[in-house]
C-alpha cells in the first residue's frame, strides 16, 4: 500500500501554482498527503512524506528538464528544496503526533496548519529566491495557503471516513439481513425435528407396549435372546437413544437461537426491505425473466418478524417456481382493521381446484428436480399454514389458470405491535 500512498502524493504534487513567480510553488500533493496519513493510522508518517518528497523530487526535474536551457543538476537543485518541505512536514507531523487530535476539529485544523507554514518557511529559507516581496506579504500568504490545505486536509479525512461508515453500515445490514433469514430457516427445520421428536417419542412407546404385550402372553421369553418380547424391547431400547439425541439436536439449535433472536421488534418496512434483497438476489440467480414488486404500507412494529419472515420466503419461492416461464409476482403488506395481511400473487399455471386443500398437507408436493428427479419435500406451504395459525391467523388461496394469490391475514394483537 506503501507505494500506493508515495505514487498518488507525488503525481497530485505535479499539480501547483507559483505565488511568488519563482521556483518556490504551492501543491495539492500535501493535502493528499495529510489526508492519507490521518485515514490510514498505520502509514509511517515520516517515511511516507520523505519517499514523497524524494519522488516528487524526481518526478519535477526529470518531467520539466527536457524542456528548459540548463544542465540536469541545475533543475536537480532547483527542485531540492521541495524534499526539504517534505521532510520537515513528515517531521512535525510526527513529532505534534497530529493523529491523536482527529477528534477534535479545531485543534487538528491548527497542528496541519504549523506543519504547513513551517514547512513553507523551511523550503523558503533554503531557496532564499524571493525577491520583490515584503517578510508580510510572504509570510500572510503561507499563513493563508496553511489554513486553506489544512481545511482541505480534514474535509478529504471526515468525507473519507464518512464513506467508510457508509459502506460499513451497508455490510452490516447485509449481514443482518442474511441472519434473519438463517435464524427464519432454522426455526423451520427445528418445528420438523420436534415433529419428528414427537413421533419418534410415539413410536417407542408403541415398541415397549408391543414388549409388554409379548411378555404378557408368553412369560419366561425375554430370557431368549432371539424371542419376540426381547427384540421388541431391543428396539424400544433403540428407539429410545434416537430420541435422546434427537433431544440434544434440538436443544443445542434452541439454545443457539435464544442467542441470536433479538427481542427487539422491527417495523413492517425494514423486514419487507430484507424479504425483497433476499429475493431479488435469489431470482438474480436462476436463469427465469421472473419480475417480482413489492409494497408495504403502515408502520407496524413487531417481534415476530422471523415467523412472517419466513411465511413470506417460502410463499414467494413457491410462487418463483410454478411459474414455468416469464411471469409477474406481486407482494403485498398492510395492516388496517387490526390485522396484518400479507398477499403473494403470481401468473403461473394455476391450482387445480381438487388440490387447493391438498396443497398444506405435509408432503404433498407436485414439484421435482429435473436434475436429480427427486420430488420436493412439500413441507413448505405447510410451514407456512402451521405459522399463520399458531399467530392466531388464517390463509386462503384462490387459484384459476394464470392467477394464483396466497392470502395471509393475521391478528395485530399476537403481533405485540410495538411504541
Amino acid at each position: 500500500m506503501i507505494p500506493h500512498v508515495i505514487l498518488l502524493v507525488s503525481i497530485t504534487g505535479l499539480i501547483f501554482t507559483y505565488p511568488f513567480d519563482d521556483y518556490f510553488r504551492f501543491t495539492l500533493g500535501v493535502v493528499v498527503l495529510a489526508t492519507l496519513l490521518l485515514y490510514f493510522q498505520r502509514l509511517p508518517a515520516l517515511r511516507i512524506a520523505v519517499l514523497s518528497g524524494a519522488l516528487t523530487l524526481l518526478l519535477r526535474t526529470t518531467l520539466k528538464y527536457p524542456f528548459v536551457d540548463e544542465s540536469l543538476l541545475s533543475a536537480f537543485m532547483h527542485n531540492l528544496p521541495a524534499f526539504g518541505y517534505y521532510l520537515g512536514y513528515g517531521l512535525l507531523f510526527r513529532l505534534l503526533k497530529v493523529r491523536n487530535y482527529t477528534g477534535n476539529i479545531p485543534a487538528l485544523i491548527l497542528l496541519l496548519s504549523l506543519c504547513d507554514i513551517a514547512s513553507n518557511c523551511v523550503e523558503l529559507i533554503i531557496r532564499r529566491e524571493v525577491v520583490g516581496r515584503t517578510l508580510e506579504t510572504i509570510f500572510t500568504e503561507i499563513v493563508a495557503v496553511g489554513v486553506g490545505r489544512s481545511l482541505l486536509t480534514v474535509i478529504g479525512y471526515y468525507s473519507l471516513k464518512r464513506y467508510r461508515d457508509f459502506v460499513l453500515a451497508e455490510d452490516h445490514a447485509a449481514r443482518y439481513a442474511e441472519l434473519i433469514f438463517i435464524i427464519a430457516k432454522l426455526k423451520a427445520e427445528l418445528f420438523y425435528l420436534k415433529k419428528s421428536s414427537n413421533d419418534i417419542e410415539l413410536v417407542m412407546e408403541k415398541g415397549y407396549t408391543l414388549y409388554q404385550s409379548l411378555n404378557a402372553a408368553y412369560p419366561g421369553e425375554l430370557a431368549k435372546a432371539d424371542s419376540p418380547a426381547a427384540r421388541a424391547l431391543a428396539i424400544a431400547r433403540d428407539i429410545h437413544e434416537v430420541k435422546k439425541d434427537y433431544y440434544r439436536v434440538t436443544r443445542g439449535i434452541e439454545e443457539i437461537l435464544d442467542i441470536a433472536v433479538c427481542e427487539e421488534g422491527l417495523p413492517l418496512s425494514e423486514f419487507f426491505q430484507i424479504v425483497e434483497q433476499n429475493t431479488r438476489r435469489y431470482i438474480n440467480g436462476l436463469d427465469k425473466p421472473v419480475t417480482i414488486t413489492f409494497d408495504y404500507r403502515g408502520e407496524l412494529v413487531t417481534d415476530q418478524y422471523y415467523a412472517i419472515v419466513s411465511i413470506l420466503n417460502n410463499l414467494i419461492t413457491n410462487a418463483v417456481e410454478a411459474i414455468q416461464a416469464a411471469g409477474v409476482i406481486a407482494v403485498t403488506g398492510q395492516w388496517n382493521s387490526g390485522r396484518l395481511v400479507l398477499v403473494v400473487a403470481d401468473n403461473g399455471p394455476g391450482i387445480p381446484p381438487a388440490e387447493t386443500e391438498l396443497i398444506f398437507a405435509p408432503g404433498y408436493s407436485t414439484k421435482f428436480s429435473e436434475v436429480t428427479g427427486q420430488m420436493s419435500t412439500g413441507l413448505g406451504l405447510s410451514h407456512v399454514k402451521h405459522l399463520t395459525e399458531s399467530l392466531g391467523g388464517q390463509i386462503i388461496v384462490t387459484s384459476k389458470p394464470g392467477k394464483t394469490i396466497f392470502t395471509v391475514s393475521l391478528p395485530l394483537t399476537n403481533l405485540r405491535k410495538m411504541e
